[in-house]
């Protein structure tokens, strides 16, 4: 059976017949080699998912369902300090279905957070690659360990093997963190024995929480 592609389309659709991007317009036709009448599966980003029809520059809206978020599970990490490593994380955990990744400001951290619209890019690749119906949220701001909300597991060799009952996992800079930076009681989760690469951590714990 021949790969059916998958789009985001921008909400709100207003008729029966919604644009595509002249970026995906060109992906779908010359690489794609889609014909007028293919199928085309599409989502808003928001839980909708779509069967249609392609038109040059246009799907043609099908049997629409609404799916579910498949997990409310928020991934806070130091930025890796190169943009190709970061590119992989944001990709993976979109394509996993991780509602939402948030960048961690730490003592020892040498990166900083990737450009807004390079982020929205990946994630909406990583969307586009997986079929998924959810578009991860994400963020340019550096939060805080003590900004965060709620039950927060932190990614620490010596801490629980079993992932605990937490909405947000925290992982850290690969410098380590600052003596003092990790708050009294911190909720730890232990990934194994080996030292991971930040984007490696982000998506093992991701996978481990969900």
């Amino acid at each position: 059976m021949a790969h059916v592609p998958h789009l985001l389309l921008e909400s709100p659709w207003d008729s029966q017949l919604v644009e595509v991007s002249e970026a995906q317009a060109a992906h779908l036709e010359r690489v794609l080699r889609l014909r007028e009448g293919d199928p085309v599966s599409y989502t808003d980003g928001l839980g909708t998912l779509g069967e249609g029809r392609y038109r040059p520059g246009l799907v043609v809206r099908g049997g629409e369902s609404t799916i579910d978020r498949p997990t409310d599970l928020v991934v806070v990490v130091a930025p890796p300090n190169n943009r190709d490593r970061a590119r992989f994380m944001i990709e993976k955990l979109s394509e996993m279905g991780v509602a939402e990744v948030r960048f961690l400001e730490t003592r020892y951290g040498q990166g900083r957070p990737p450009r807004a619209d390079r982020l929205r890019a990946w994630a909406v690749s990583g969307l586009e690659q997986s079929t998924g119906v959810w578009l991860m949220r994400t963020s340019t701001e550096l939060v805080t360990l003590s900004g965060l909300d709620g039950p927060v597991a932190v990614c620490e060799q010596g801490g629980s093997k079993e992932p605990p009952h937490a909405r947000t996992v925290v992982i850290g800079p690969e410098g380590g963190w600052a003596p003092g930076e990790l708050p009294e009681g911190a909720m730890l989760f232990d990934l194994g024995n080996t030292i991971l690469r930040v984007e490696t951590a982000a998506v093992v714990a991701a996978a481990r929480m969900m």
